[in-house]
């Protein structure tokens, strides 16, 4: 039986000075995601209006285009297994849902329960 894994590699960039590079074991199949239900972790103060529940997500390319985002269940030694929510050279562009308007936040990747992707 082969094994997939799957590797994020997220470029250097002004949103993710750091960039990302991590390797997930598959055991799932590739599905787009467009929409999640989680909490990001913020810094200061709690504000209930800036930190919305439910997120549009998409992919960001190198160049800035925005595309979907995908989900594959993958390994998760504290789960074991969780949603990886994956992207482009840019990583992950989240707005809130659902009309989006906020400023995009970005995100290498999410690992998230299979429950909290909405669509």
């Amino acid at each position: 039986m082969t094994c997939t894994f799957i590797t994020v590699l997220v470029d250097e960039h002004d949103d993710l000075p750091e960039g990302c590079c991590m390797r997930f074991k598959a055991v799932g199949t590739p599905r787009i995601v467009r929409r999640v239900r989680i909490e990001l972790e913020r810094q200061g103060p709690p504000d209930e209006d800036a930190a919305p529940r439910e997120w549009t997500v998409k992919s960001c390319g190198e160049s800035g285009e925005l595309g979907p985002a995908h989900g594959i269940l993958v390994e998760d030694s504290s789960a074991g297994s969780s949603l990886l929510i994956y992207g482009g050279a840019h990583g992950l562009r989240l707005r809130p849902a659902p009309d989006g308007g906020a400023s995009a936040v970005a995100e290498p990747y999410l690992l998230v329960a299979e429950r909290a992707v909405l669509e």
